[in-house]
Order: C-alpha cells, then structure tokens, then sequence
C-alpha cells in the first residue's frame, strides 16, 4: 500500500462546467456566467497552458439560471439579460454573447491572476503581464511573458464599449445591446489580436451554426440506451480527452479538466482503449487522424505509465496493458473502415516498437507477458495479469487479418489463451495475478476487469470459468462489491464503486448488472452529471477522479456497445 500512489478522495464533487473545443478548453460556473481558466495544450511546454482568475471574466449581474445548449453550450439567464458562451469548433477562440432582456448597462470584469501550467499540478509561472489596444485590428491584447511571450489572448467586441479600463484587472461596458465579445489565443499577441477579428469577421450567428452542426454529427444515429448520458458523455470526451496543440498537432490526454488529478499528460489505456473507441464511432476522419499521431509520438516508449505530450516517460513503469492497446486500436479501426495496407504500412514501424518492448517481458519457457504495474497504475501483487495478458491476446488475433504475417499473431494469440487457461485458472475460475505454477491472487480492478473478457473476444459468455469469475466480482465475497442505492465495485486505488465498474458491467452483457449500472448512470449525480473514477454507493456523489474525460468516453463507447443477456445461473 505504501507505495501505490491513491487516488484522493473528494469531500464533494467540483461545482464545474467544462466546455471548449478542440483547440482550446475553458472552465466556467455553473451559477453565473463567469469563467476561471481559459487554456491550450502545448506541446513545446509539455502540458497545459492556461490563464486563470477568479473570476478570470465574469458577466454581473444576480438572480442566473443555467441550461446547457447540446448539451455542451452554455446559457445563463436573469431577469435582465441571457448570457450564451460559445467555443466555435475550428477556432482558437470563444464568443460571448449577451442578449438584453430589458434596457440597461452591460458589463464584463475579469481579474487575470496567473499563467499556469498544469501536468498532474499545477505550476504558476514567473510571468510578467503586457496589456495593450491594437489600433490595427481593435483587439484589446493580454500577453504573459517570461523571456518571450508564452500565450495571450486578443479581446474585443462587435460593439465598441463605452467604457474600457483595460489591463490585467478589467471592466467592459456598454450602454445596450445586444453584444457579443470575441475572445482568440495564440502563442503571442500577432496571432491573439488577429484571431480575435477573424472571429468577429465570420460572425455569431456562422461560429454558432457551424458548431451546433458538428455537435450534431457526433451522436448521429446512436439507436443505444440512455440518449441523453450517452450525448453528454460523448461531448465532453471529445473535447477533453483529446486536443489540438498550440504547436496545431493532435494529442490524446487523459483530461483537459484541472478537476482531475492527473491531467494533462498522455495514457495509451486512457487515450486508446477508453477514449478512441468511441472517437472512432463519432468522428472516423478525426479518429484515424489521433491514431497516426499517437503512433508517431508516443509508441517510442510503449507501455509506459504516463507520458509527457511530447512524447517520452512521464511517470515510468511498464503497463502491458498499455502496451497493448496500440494493436488493439489499430485493429478496431480497420475492423470499422475495412482493410487499409497503406496505414498499415505507415505504422509498421511504431508498432514493430511496441512488439520489441513487449518481447522483453516474455517469460523464459511460457507464452506469457509480465507487467511491473496493473490497470490502476500500483504495483502488482505477481507478475503475470490475467486479463493484460488476455487483452494482449485479442490485441493480437484481432490484427492478424491485417498483418503481413498474420499466422505469427495467431500463433502467439493461441498459444498465450492457451496458457492462461493452464496457469490462470484456480478452484474453477480466473485469477487476478499469479506466477505460473505458485503463488496467486484472487482480485479484480475496475480499470482492467476480468468480467471485460467475452466482450474483447477472448471467450464466450457461456464459459463456466468465466461465468464463475464474473460471479465472485460482482458478489459479497469480493471485498470490493459495494452495496447501496447506487452500487458498483471498486479497487484498492479507489475504495468506492467505479465508473469503469459502470461501463465493464454494461459491456458484460449480463442483465441485471448492465440495468443496475444503467440506473446509476441515470439517477446518481456523480461528477456534475459525468461518470467519474469512483462515488459514493449511498448518495451516487463522486469521490474520487472528478473531470475524468477518458472515462467519460469509455462510458460513451459502453453504451454504444451494449448486448444485455440473461445472468449465468447461481453455482
């Protein structure tokens, strides 16, 4: 236990309201409209980039009811004046437009407290701040600067105000509306001020109309349960576990959101196997996009625990399952396109890589693979994991059909079922870990479950031992079943019931697992109505790994996916 790093456990969920696009996210209320960060992925910095105030830009008035359009875009509204914050997708901006209800006086202030930088925390740089009014484009400019300008943000209105004081510290005024501000960033103030008139040039009702088209396309012709948790799931996986860098390269994250306790830094569980499956049945242009930068950048050092967004070991230590999930996205993305020799070719090389690393870690006589961590980042209480090692068989088998050599993926994919049946199996069902031959454990982690095992192809449902298997996890002789309103089963790491349990029983196809974790989703609060890593089984309240965008698509694809059958019999 000593040497796992937990997950800290939240006294409450975060009162967040996450939106953005991909190019830039942003944080504001959800009581006022008001937003505390604005900020960018980078990859020259190795993480996020954002400014931040308290309030960092804030409309005034009282009395403000919140309702989110598309599930994404927020609208506040009073007595007086309606508030919409628009990211326009395609656009390193934002556009605030305000409505007047009734005649009066509108104002915006905003307090610019720090640049930060944020990886798993966050780092205040040693900035100075440079404000200026650029007469050529109109644009009020904020630069952060240490030796050279790190980001700025161009401001200005369709409106001329009436009143500007305009500095870090700053009010916006205008005599009546309506108005809309256009917000743009960029790495220094050329690109911020021009960017800020590029917006105003195209206009509200365009940015707004191209963006409610695209929010649109993502959840076309979902037929699954649940529209509503699904569309809102999917929307904030889509612009958090995923970003264009202020350098314009793709990047998958495992959050955006300075809510989760990791953010900022690169997963190939989180960004592959959680995330881009339901990416690939949103957006397949933006999916095969992700996948070949992915590959490009980070399969170098396949199976690492986390990654910086350049690229190299973050947090080191070895993660088959990590390691694995590269085949396995490669062979959903082709399972869904169809045969593509020319992509396979151009990542031949990435994942020659990974089969290298992964060789290393063969046992001597044994079709198996060792893992120095599991699926919840901690030491392993034995090397060898059953379902790292089944995932890497499926990972395997499902792209061999693509291969040049097809029959040595399925040659190794049988031998290593074949094993573990021989060596993972004890008193009729699977355990967790073990050495083959000694010692094992019997256990189960949400982030890497066993009851995953017919989904991923590696057996079928009617399999006594996994039947058996799926039992213990989801009975009272796993120490990590908890009952309640909202049930679930969690882990060591997060002593609470899982989002990932949500999504691994939606998959499994059992019945009444699948409806009960389809009711949480439902009715339990959560992380302001997301999935998040783990919440309380009496109240549905999120306790740990708020902001979890990677989850939130694992959720996404679950739902897309789900097959409910009937429950195996009781033993």
């Amino acid at each position: 236990m000593e040497l796992m790093t937990p997950a800290p456990i939240l006294e409450s969920p975060p009162a967040h309201l996450p939106t953005g696009n991909l190019d830039i996210h942003v944080e504001a209320s959800p009581n006022a409209p008001s937003i505390t960060r604005i900020g960018v992925a980078s990859l020259a910095l190795n993480g996020l980039l954002d400014w931040v105030g308290e309030p960092l830009l804030e409309v005034s008035g009282k009395g403000w009811k919140l309702s989110r359009t598309a599930d994404w875009i927020p609208v506040w509204e009073n007595e007086h004046l309606t508030a919409t914050l628009l990211a326009p997708f395609g656009e390193r901006g934002l556009a605030l437009r305000l409505e007047p209800r009734s005649p009066g006086r509108l104002q915006v202030a905003g307090n610019l407290e720090y640049l930060g930088l944020r990886r798993f925390r966050e780092e205040k740089l040693d900035t100075t701040f440079r404000v200026s009014h650029d007469a050529w484009t109109g644009s009020y400019v904020l630069e952060a600067r240490s030796e050279r300008t790190l980001l700025a943000l161009g401001l200005q209105a369709d409106t001329t105000p009436s009143r500007a004081d305009w500095g870090p510290q700053f009010v916006l005024e205008w005599a009546s509306g309506p108005v809309t501000l256009y917000l743009g960033l960029a790495p220094e103030a050329d690109g911020a001020r021009t960017t800020a008139l590029h917006l105003r040039r195209v206009g509200w009702e365009t940015l707004q109309r191209k963006t409610l088209h695209k929010l649109a396309l993502l959840s076309t012709n979902y037929t699954g349960p649940l529209y509503e948790v699904y569309r809102r799931h999917l929307i904030f996986s889509y612009f958090y576990a995923q970003a264009n860098t202020l350098e314009g390269e793709p990047v998958l994250l495992t959050s955006r959101s300075p809510h989760y306790y990791v953010s900022g830094a690169y997963w190939a569980r989180d960004g592959l196997l959680w995330f881009f499956p339901a990416l690939l049945k949103a957006d397949r242009k933006r999916a095969k996009e992700v996948l070949k930068a992915v590959f490009r950048r980070f399969a170098r050092w396949p199976g690492e625990h986390a990654q910086y967004l350049s690229g190299p070991p973050l947090y080191p230590g070895f993660e088959l399952d990590q390691a694995a999930a590269y085949p396995l996205a490669l062979a959903r993305y082709l399972e869904a396109t169809g045969p593509n020799p020319e992509l396979v070719a151009e990542l031949r090389e990435p994942l020659e890589w990974v089969f290298e690393r992964v060789a290393q870690e063969k046992h001597p006589s044994l079709s198996l693979y060792r893992t120095f961590l599991s699926p919840t980042d901690d030491p392993v209480p034995e090397p060898y994991l059953t379902y790292d090692n089944a995932l890497w068989a499926v990972a395997l088998e499902r792209l061999s059909p693509y291969w040049r050599e097809p029959e040595m993926l399925k040659h190794e994919a049988r031998a290593l079922r074949e094993t573990l049946y021989r060596q993972a199996e004890r008193n009729g069902r699977f355990v967790f870990s073990f050495e083959p031959g000694g010692r094992y454990t019997f256990s189960d982690e949400p982030a890497g479950s066993l009851l995953l095992l017919p989904h991923l192809g590696f057996c079928n449902r009617q399999d006594p031992i996994w039947q058996a298997t799926a039992l213990w996890i989801l009975g009272d002789d796993n120490p990590h079943h908890y009952k309640g309103r909202f049930p679930g089963e969690g882990s060591a790491h997060f002593p609470f019931p899982s989002g990932f349990g949500l999504a691994n029983r939606i998959l499994s196809g059992l019945m009444r697992p699948a409806g009960d974790a389809l009711m949480v989703l439902e009715q339990a609060p959560l992380d302001a109505g997301y999935a998040c890593e783990s919440f309380d089984p009496q109240t549905g309240v999120g306790r740990t790994g708020a902001g979890f965008a990677a989850l939130a698509g694992f959720i996404t694809y679950a739902l897309s996916a789900s097959k409910t059958r009937g429950m195996p019999p009781q033993p």
